[in-house]
């Protein structure tokens, strides 16, 4: 017997109630996540600080990105719930036919979360999944044990187990969670457990949204704003200590500026996080020794032109630029995750990009 088919059986059989469909049970729900939020801000930011130490800015947009998200949705939802009306082919027309879009429900939903931001990208396809009329199961990443304890604490004080739930635990319980037939999965981390949600999806035709990580380039040409640009790279690789899925993974930059951009862009960290990031208050950990040393690995010392120093028990790695870097340096075999940012040359001419590693 699967250990999670009586909460399934029961979040199904609400669905088949209707009563999910309404606009009084969608309101309500959003009305008691935005109540959790608001209720246990504080508890909430120090657990994100006890697990990776999140510095206070990245806690507060933990919970401010979902509370206008369901602010959004409580100030638009009879819109949003509405048929909506749309043109047929006109032969149709004719018959008077007319043609409707009525918004359904798909049913019990699924959230599998990422460690990175595992408030915000927990909840914030939750929202969306009450808002539409669908039963929810929580499940929190487990290297955040603090932020999953939480939910797990929070979540029955404030919802219908029906409604709203939450399930702890690592790889046993989500393989049990998958085998059950959920009516839509939505998944947020890495390709390779991507694959894996997919493959169990589809035992049960279960729609799926994976939101997935993967190298991001960076093109910095010779017209570029460069102290605005080595500003949004600096922060943009560096919030959650690089571990976010839209960081920069490597930073192509125009030959004729590059002396110029990494020597900005080193003064760029420097303001940020000062001559030791590790005493910042505003730089993150890693999420594990593990991905520490993972990413400590690639560093090469030769091509280290700032930072480049780590800590794998206390799962730091400085801010790091590596100059210059080819396409058989380490990092760029896959998503670095982390505060290790390559720059190559970029050369531009005749409407021609040619790469120099």
């Amino acid at each position: 017997m699967n250990s999670y088919q009586s909460l399934f059986d029961k979040q199904k059989a609400l669905f088949y109630t209707d009563t999910t469909k309404t606009y009084q049970w969608r309101m309500d729900q959003l009305d008691r996540l935005e109540k959790l939020l608001t209720d246990n801000q504080k508890a909430f930011c120090m657990a994100l600080h006890v697990d990776f130490g999140k510095p206070p800015f990245e806690q507060l947009f933990e919970i401010t990105v979902p509370l206008g998200n369901i602010r959004y949705y409580k100030e638009n939802l009879q819109k949003l719930m509405a048929p909506e009306q749309v043109p047929i082919p006109q032969g149709l027309e004719a018959t008077g036919n007319k043609g409707v879009i009525y918004k359904e429900p798909f049913g019990v939903t699924l959230v599998i979360g990422p460690f990175n931001a595992p408030v915000l990208l927990l909840l914030d396809p939750a929202i969306a999944a009450l808002a539409a009329g669908n039963p929810v199961i929580l499940k929190p990443a487990n290297t955040t044990p603090t932020v999953a304890a939480l939910f797990a604490e929070l979540i029955p004080k404030y919802f219908d187990p029906t409604a709203v739930s939450v399930v702890k635990g690592g790889r046993e319980e989500i393989t049990e969670l998958l085998q059950l037939p959920f009516d839509f999965i939505f998944f947020t981390g890495s390709s390779t457990v991507g694959k894996i949600v997919m493959r169990a999806a589809a035992e049960n035709l279960t729609p799926v949204i994976l939101e997935l990580g993967g190298q991001n380039p960076t093109v910095v040409d010779q017209t570029a704003n460069i102290d605005i640009a080595v500003d949004r790279i600096a922060w943009g690789h560096n919030a959650i200590s690089g571990q976010w899925c839209i960081a920069p993974g490597y930073v192509y930059v125009h030959e004729n500026i590059a002396g110029e951009f990494i020597d900005k862009l080193k003064a760029a960290i420097l303001k940020m996080y000062g001559e030791d990031p590790s005493q910042s208050p505003d730089f993150a950990r890693m999420i594990s020794e593990h991905d520490t040393q993972r990413v400590a690995s690639y560093i090469i010392p030769e091509k280290v032109v700032f930072g480049g120093r780590f800590d794998i028990k206390k799962r730091y790695v400085e801010p790091t630029i590596l100059y210059p870097s080819t396409w058989d340096d380490p990092a760029m075999q896959q998503e670095v995750f982390g505060p290790v940012l390559l720059d190559r040359q970029l050369a531009i001419w005749r409407g021609r990009h040619e790469r120099y590693g």
